[in-house]
């Protein structure tokens, strides 16, 4: 018995349930701690999550994936075909950037499009050099005289301070609910990045690669049913119904009893509550 499977034992002995009852509570808490998150940067910030189309990644996200969707209401699941290594996938195809920033703490009359022209070109040499084909991306810090927090506001790197002033007070009434039009407007920062395209990738055709089909009996809402396993990656077009267990390469996707999946032509898996 491998090192989780003892662990497994000890811990349902400890806790006086059955191994398949403790395993399925593991499951359940993993799953409530990762909806957590979820509502963290979707409920909490006033996004209905019903809206969106639920993308796992890593070797075991898509196993928890339709759980998670069906949770928060989300009807759709798209799993990569690289959902495994999409990290690393991100790494290799991100853009080049170099990121500096400079506290100015300029207001009234020294906050004109002069100066800060001025204070945005003397921050270009510093970064630009080696990054071929960069393009600058700037962000303002701005707050209301006597804040003590500023909030990022994008603009161009010679921005009219007016322009800037409207942007700001938008920013803020989305992020707190109200403008202070009487209140006096301070720059107190400048954060600049060059950013040069990164390599874009040319992944060989889906479905390239040898799939097996097989069958288990697999433990999905609570009872033991007959699954089928598709091992490999999945060609384009090719349609099913759960329950379906995926192995793909990288990573494990669970497709549960009702719910069906087509995939497409870049080998991503598009799956749907029926």
């Amino acid at each position: 018995m491998r090192f989780g499977g003892v662990l497994l034992v000890l811990l349902a002995g400890a806790i006086g349930l059955g191994e398949l009852e403790t395993a399925e509570g593991i499951v359940r808490v993993a799953n409530q701690e990762m909806i957590r998150a979820l509502r963290v940067v979707t409920v909490e910030r006033g996004v209905d999550p019903r809206s969106f189309a639920l993308l796992p990644f890593g070797g075991a996200g898509p196993m928890h994936a339709a759980a998670l969707a069906a949770e928060l209401g989300i009807e759709t699941v798209l799993c990569p075909r690289a959902g495994g290594v999409l990290s690393a996938l991100g790494l290799c195809a991100s853009d080049r950037r170099r990121d500096t920033a400079r506290t100015v703490m300029l207001s009234g009359s020294e906050l004109s499009a002069a100066r800060i022209a001025r204070e945005v070109a003397d921050l270009v040499p510093r970064i630009a050099s080696g990054l071929s084909g960069a393009s600058p991306e700037v962000a303002y810090g701005m707050r209301y005289r006597g804040q003590a927090f500023e909030l990022s506001v994008p603009g161009p790197v010679d921005p009219d301070p007016g322009d800037l002033a409207d942007r700001f007070a938008a920013a803020h009434e989305e992020r707190y609910g109200y403008r202070d039009p009487g209140a006096e407007v301070e720059l107190v920062d400048i954060r600049l990045a060059m950013i040069s395209p990164g390599p874009q990738p040319r992944p060989k055709a889906a479905g390239s690669s040898r799939l097996d089909e097989s069958s288990r009996t697999a433990f999905l809402d609570g009872a033991w049913v007959d699954t089928r396993v598709l091992r490999g990656e999945p060609p384009a077009g090719l349609r099913t119904a759960g329950p379906v267990i995926f192995e793909l390469p990288e990573a494990t996707f669970v497709l549960p009893p009702s719910w069906r999946a087509e995939v497409d032509d870049a080998g991503t898996i598009r799956a749907e509550r029926e």
